[in-house]
């Protein structure tokens, strides 16, 4: 194979991992011409950029402002909502506000959510059995996957839970790949409305602080007399709805998928539930939500005998390190008793994924549900559909069918 990236290729989209390994052994700091950008695809080399914030900067956002659509033009990474605080800021505002908001987005308070996160999850269970009683399409991604990381994290910010069809709303069309589902005056019509929303949630909760809310809890963080401002609270919320619902959502599907094609591996989980915790560290190693962020170079560096221009965009490849042979042993291989865990698929930093502790709890959640399902669960890939996306390793639709007789065993 010869130094190539064909990054929006149908080949690169269904299996890009030759792709990974092939520049991790020739040209691990590799000029992608066409696109404009420099592929680091080693873990040392992703690691030791993503420590250094003030030569590799996140301001221009996730995607580098280069994350192409599905028609291979350039579109706003940020899907529209505008700048987005902390994952887009360099010290030392980063500081500030990363400070600040981790005095309202706590472990204490995660780890407070998880009776919460088993209700939300039994309920959307039970609705999936009505579903298949009443012989109703089924869907994995909608039914399931989507709605439950976008119900914790509206329970977390206040907003009630009873209008689902607004939230569902909002998490559809401004998911990636909401293309085909929605117009584009949807999408934007949605995006107003979502901005709107959580001004007025934001303003209620500053009049009328509610208990427990995290919206709440960021009004009141403080440090040496300074707090969030109104703007930054709005963005930090488009952020953890934005982040927080495609990250687990991704990683949910991805791992429904991978046990339905490793029955050994779900064998291993149904007799020993204790093993959950490890097979979502594991799979977020393997196949991760998020294939890797986009940095800019602040100045003219020289990196691995590259020479990188100041303003350069480099794509920091996570799920490629996180298949580095100088890094773990066998990576290539799922290792439900792997001892190396300390993966890139949550960042590394100060960017560190703040959600990182919600993200692991909800799917354990959903795992502990899942596991006595999918040996009745079948999925129709044919009619499925991947994100189209090549940053985010998921899918937007997963149809599947599960044999009625499921109910009793998953009950």
């Amino acid at each position: 194979m010869s130094n190539e990236f064909p990054f929006l290729s149908a080949e690169y989209a269904a299996r890009p991992q030759p792709f990974w390994k092939n520049l991790r052994e020739t040209d691990p700091v590799y000029y992608a011409q066409e696109y404009g950008f420099w592929v680091i695809s080693k873990h040392e080399d992703i690691l030791e950029m993503l420590k250094d914030p003030y030569t590799y900067s996140s301001a221009a956002g996730p995607g580098g402002g280069l994350v192409a659509g599905e028609d291979g033009e350039q579109r706003d990474d940020n899907g529209g909502m505008g700048f987005l605080p902390l994952i887009q800021h360099d010290p030392p505002e980063h500081t500030r506000i990363r400070s600040l908001f981790a005095k309202a987005f706590t472990p204490k308070r995660i780890a407070e959510m998880e009776p919460a996160v088993v209700e939300i999850a039994t309920n959307l269970m039970d609705e999936l059995h009505q579903k298949i009683r009443n012989g109703e399409a089924l869907d994995l991604v909608d039914d399931f996957a989507s709605p439950l990381p976008v119900y914790v994290i509206a329970q977390m910010m206040g907003i009630p839970l009873e209008e689902r069809h607004r939230l569902r709303m909002w998490s559809d069309s401004l998911a990636i790949g909401a293309g085909e589902g929605y117009s584009i005056q949807q999408q934007l019509g949605s995006r107003k409305e979502m901005t709107e929303g959580l001004s007025e949630i934001i303003s209620a909760a500053r009049h009328n602080p509610q208990a427990n809310t995290l919206i709440s809890a960021m009004l009141d963080a403080s440090e040496e007399g300074e707090n969030l401002r109104t703007e930054e609270i709005l963005g930090l919320s488009k952020l953890l709805w934005l982040a927080g619902n495609e990250t687990t959502t991704n990683l949910i599907s991805n791992g429904v998928v991978f046990l339905l094609n490793h029955p050994d591996v779900l064998a291993d989980l149904r007799n020993d539930r204790t093993l959950i915790s490890d097979f979502v560290e594991e799979m977020l190693r393997y196949d991760g939500p998020v294939m890797g962020l986009f940095r800019i170079a602040t100045r003219n560096v020289e990196f691995r005998g590259k020479n990188i221009s100041k303003g350069d965009t480099l794509w920091l490849l996570f799920s490629s390190g996180n298949l580095d042979a100088d890094t773990y042993e066998a990576p290539e291989t799922f290792d439900l008793h792997r001892r190396n865990k300390d993966h890139l698929a949550l960042g590394k930093g100060i960017h560190f994924c703040m959600g990182s502790a919600l993200a692991r709890l909800e799917a354990k959640v959903a795992f502990e549900w899942l596991i006595d399902l999918l040996p009745h669960m079948k999925l129709d890939f044919e009619n499925g559909k991947r994100i189209p996306v090549p940053i985010l390793s998921g899918w937007v639709k997963l149809p599947m069918s599960v044999d009625v007789g499921a109910l009793e065993v998953a009950s």
